[in-house]
């Protein structure tokens, strides 16, 4: 409980409920400031402890009071949100206290201190503030120079006599100083290593994320393209697969259901029809409303993306009778689908510049969208041309040929399931081992 209390009293000092809203790189700035004014606050009070000459005890604590009230400041002017201002403020205390101690004080190592005033802002002030950084750390770098100037080559001395002579110093007296200096530098460093480390770790996370989405929307190698190249040019297949479903009665059935309860209930189809895209490659295109548009073949071609499409309209028809006997016994009301496949070329890609969609066109797209529209609820309606594709795995039913809008007569065939030999006992759309032969014999 004790170390609970503590623990958010030291996050309350350091300021974290405030980081909420800020930019990362902020954020980690806000961060840094706050550790750094601790650190400060700590330093000055070990130099109340440390040694130094009886005449200038006074003078020095006089100092090291002023330097704390400075950090005070500093460390309002954060709190207040003025985060710019507490860095300029810090650094600006940091000099006074330096040269003060430097040109006031003999044998005092304060100089050491001017180094990491150096590096200070270059590690604190966010990178929109770069002319301010570099100018805060360009004081403190002319401050040390004139320091060496004056002591070394014009020979000057301090404010309360000279310099004391190489070797009459005692160890404590100097080690303070440059262990104290260093470990805050080692601190300071450490802390802007680790938070740039967790910053690009998340920064990792993000981009995996997006990456992951883009992937959702688009093809990998499509995705790609876009990446390297800005645009992706729509490319032709000679031998592709589109399939549409629809819902029998949707809007009639659209009518007794909220809107929360229809989109629930078309996620709950449409999630289900993702994942047959994905365990049988295929490459959804789109939903429109209650229809559903998928191909097989693209972007990557495919020997066998008829069966693929079939294979995977059987499983979606399975899912929806699934679903019709589930909601019957309940006295709901239920959906039923229709399935339209044709087999042919298209061109597929992405046009336009903005909200990218891979999308498919050809009147390939247009006669799989008229055996859907011509079929028969709960079937699987396919073209003569798909067929021939898939002849020699499923067991299809001969329709004739059936009027479409706008096309004529076209030759279409009910699948049935797989057939007898290729598929296990009592199950139509379950492949056996014989089915997997030919499937791998027909990917060569």
């Amino acid at each position: 409980m004790i170390i609970t209390r503590i623990r958010s009293a030291f996050q309350w000092i350091l300021g974290r409920h405030l980081l909420a809203g800020l930019p990362e790189e902020e954020r980690r700035s806000f961060y840094l400031t706050a550790n750094t004014i601790i650190i400060l606050a700590v330093l000055v009070f070990f130099s109340w402890v440390q040694p130094v000459p009886a005449n200038l005890v006074i003078a020095l604590h006089i100092l090291s009071f002023a330097f704390f009230t400075e950090l005070t400041i500093s460390w309002v002017l954060l709190r207040r949100g003025y985060l710019l201002a507490s860095q300029v403020f810090l650094c600006f205390a940091l000099w006074v206290m330096d040269i003060t101690i430097i040109f006031s004080f003999p044998g005092q190592q304060a100089h050491l201190y001017l180094s990491v005033a150096m590096l200070l802002p270059l590690l604190l002030v966010a990178r929109k503030h770069k002319k301010i950084r570099i100018v805060l750390a360009l004081v403190p770098f002319c401050l040390f120079i004139a320091r060496e100037t004056y002591f070394k080559i014009l020979g000057g001395q301090a404010l309360y006599g000279p310099e004391p002579a190489p070797g009459t110093l005692r160890a404590d007296e100097v080690l303070l100083d440059v262990i104290g200096s260093q470990s805050f530098l080692l601190l300071l460093a450490y802390l802007f290593i680790r938070g740039r480390d967790e910053a690009e770790a998340k920064m990792q996370t993000e981009h995996e994320k997006s990456e992951q989405l883009l992937l959702n929307i688009l093809p990998m190698e499509i995705a790609q393209e876009l990446k390297e190249k800005g645009v992706s040019e729509p490319r032709l297949h000679n031998n592709a697969t589109v399939c549409f479903t629809d819902f029998k009665g949707f809007t009639q059935i659209a009518e007794t259901l909220s809107p929360t309860e229809l989109v629930a209930e078309l996620d709950r189809c449409f999630s289900y029809f993702d994942s047959v895209m994905e365990r049988h490659n295929l490459e959804k295109l789109k939903t429109i409303g209650d229809s559903y548009m998928f191909a097989g073949g693209i972007p990557e071609a495919s020997k066998t993306h008829a069966i693929d499409c079939v294979m995977a309209a059987l499983e979606i028809q399975a899912f929806m009778n699934q679903m019709k006997e589930i909601k019957a016994t309940q006295n709901l009301p239920y959906w039923e689908l229709r399935l339209g496949i044709h087999s042919g070329d298209l061109v597929a890609g992405v046009i336009g510049e903005k909200k990218f969609a891979y999308d498919v066109w050809s009147d390939t797209v247009n006669i799989a969208s008229r055996c859907e529209s011509s079929g028969i609820p709960g079937r699987i309606n396919i073209s003569s041309a798909t067929y021939e594709l898939v002849k020699d795995f499923f067991e299809c039913e001969y329709r004739g040929a059936v009027q479409a809008k706008h096309k004529g007569k076209i030759e279409m065939y009910f699948v049935n399931g797989l057939l007898p030999d290729l598929r296990r006992t009592g199950e139509s759309r379950i492949p056996n081992e014989e089915f997997r032969k030919r499937y791998k014999l027909l990917l060569g």
